[in-house]
């Protein structure tokens, strides 16, 4: 990948994700990880670098201009400036600089930029030119290409730019993000780093979530303080991979419980035969409840729905964060997670309550710990066994081993707090 910031902004985009065919096996499931596991505690850890560019072209002379520097030296560290040469002296030290040049440069225009830039950016025919091809090897600082996409020319030259440089900064006309997608696959083949020009934050987050591997980087106009800041949020959001530490939990019993509101939930996304969510009567922990994408020989798979639970539940959502089955409405997000301890959030497009039997499933960890779910009494709903397939919950015995995980207890609107909390 391209040096466009520094060593650590190099990332290897991955291959994409396969969709499970029904009759597809899990995979095998990984080792079961220990409390100690390199895992945060928070359920996330680092992945790919993300990086922002921040346009100051046009804001030389406000003024709390170095005020503005400096916001994005400290929230945006692995970032750069678009700035021109007058105001190269305004930019405090640590701070990459990045030139947009207009037309082919002269030898001494080169030397200059050479000298006090760190990043360029041609014209898409320049690149294609053959001044390019006979002085790329002596500019010296990294160069891309620059192409702002109007119409199906400009995204073919788009693409094409990915195969000619290793640094692509791309602006587009229409608010669909599908030409970002044709520019991204290509770039994913030729390891070229895709910079895109956004508004503001918001659409940042969708440009970094865009084909699952996203944008490397984008390009915003300073504005003001808050937008530095918010950029910034969306930066490590878009860094964090998700994460929760299972542990092996063993069945003590199962019982009827009576009539309940059971909940299932539909998320908006495809969930893997190996995937489900963390469910528990209590903030302690809970088991891992398998999606219907498994074959059923009545129905017809579901491969968007957890067939969750009673209504009081807690299930685990990004951040260690927990929601009652209750809260949820359409939008919110709770995390997937997989026999080998990987995560996602999914996005919840409805919660179906309906009036059901129930069992309650108690559990416990070796460190004592004991877990409890209440499901629907249904041979069809199933929870994770530590061989990473199915179990009926009608069919579980003492003894089973299911997977599941556990905490220290205690919540408050869903958020871990450190006090005295009796569950019982």
């Amino acid at each position: 990948m391209t040096d466009v910031l520094n060593a650590r902004t190099k990332t290897t985009v991955p291959a994409g994700k396969q969709r499970p065919s029904a009759d597809a096996k899990p995979a095998p499931r990984a080792e079961v990880r220990d409390k100690d596991a390199a895992t945060p505690s928070n359920g996330t850890s680092s992945t790919a670098k993300r990086y922002t560019w921040h346009d100051f072209r046009h804001v030389a002379d406000s003024p709390n201009l170095d005020e503005l520097y400096q916001a994005v030296r400290r929230v945006h560290p692995e970032g750069a400036v678009v700035v021109d040469e007058k105001q190269l002296g305004q930019v405090p030290d640590g701070l990459r600089k990045v030139k947009i040049f207009s037309g082919v440069p002269s030898e001494e225009k080169l030397a200059r930029i050479r000298e006090t830039y760190d990043v360029l950016l041609l014209d898409a025919d320049v690149v294609a030119s053959n001044w390019y091809t006979e002085n790329k090897e002596r500019i010296g600082i990294t160069v891309g290409a620059v192409v702002d996409v109007v119409d199906p020319a400009s995204l073919q030259r788009a693409v094409e730019m990915t195969r000619a440089v290793r640094l692509l900064l791309v602006t587009f006309k229409d608010d669909t993000k599908i030409p970002l997608e044709i520019v991204l696959a290509d770039a994913q083949n030729h390891g070229t780093d895709v910079v895109m020009g956004v508004r503001d934050s918001v659409e940042a987050n969708v440009v970094f979530g865009v084909l699952e591997i996203g944008a490397n980087g984008v390009l915003t106009k300073v504005t003001d303080l808050t937008a530095i800041h918010a950029l910034g949020e969306v930066v490590v959001a878009a860094e964090r991979a998700h994460g929760q530490e299972l542990t092996e939990l063993t069945v003590l019993e199962t019982r009827h419980v009576g009539m309940g509101d059971r909940a299932c939930l539909d998320f908006t996304s495809y969930l893997g035969l190996d995937e489900g969510v963390l469910l528990g009567c209590f903030s302690n922990g809970g088991i891992l409840a398998t999606s219907e994408t498994h074959p059923l020989p009545y129905m017809p798979t579901r491969p968007f729905r957890v067939n969750a639970g009673s209504l009081q539940m807690y299930v685990l959502a990004p951040g260690n964060q927990t929601w009652y089955l209750s809260d949820l409405r359409a939008g919110m997000e709770v995390l997937a997670v997989k026999t080998d301890g990987t995560a996602r959030p999914v996005t919840v497009g409805r919660v179906k309550i309906e009036r059901r039997p129930m069992l309650q499933i108690r559990a416990q960890a070796p460190d004592g710990t004991v877990v409890t779910t209440i499901m629907q009494e249904d041979w069809h709903v199933r929870v994770f066994g530590t061989d990473s397939l199915p179990k009926n919950i009608t069919e579980l015995k003492p003894g089973d081993k299911v997977f599941g995980y556990t905490t220290a207890p205690g919540r408050h609107v869903g958020v871990k707090v450190d006090e005295l909390i009796i569950e019982q």
